[in-house]
């Protein structure tokens, strides 16, 4: 299941961006992670339009300058 296996991608596609901000406060996730379509969930945030996802992301040190497996990055639409 998608959200046990990416849970951050999980809670950004569904836009729970208060739930993304206490699932980052109490475990150690890998923010640069990608999923199975090579995207970190910074970048699926962005691309989704969830801004506030994209801010709790940044407030825990996503990397923007990540590149995902086509090269793209989280701060091309930011």
């Amino acid at each position: 299941m998608a959200e046990e296996a990416f849970p951050l991608h999980y809670l950004v596609w569904n836009n729970q961006y208060l739930e993304l901000d206490r699932e980052l406060q109490i475990k150690q996730h890998d923010t640069g992670r990608l999923d199975p379509r090579g995207r970190t969930a910074l970048e699926l945030s962005v691309c989704l339009g969830h801004l506030e996802s994209t801010r709790v992301l940044l407030r825990h040190n996503a990397d923007p300058t990540h590149s995902n497996t086509q090269g793209w990055t989280g701060t091309r639409v930011i």
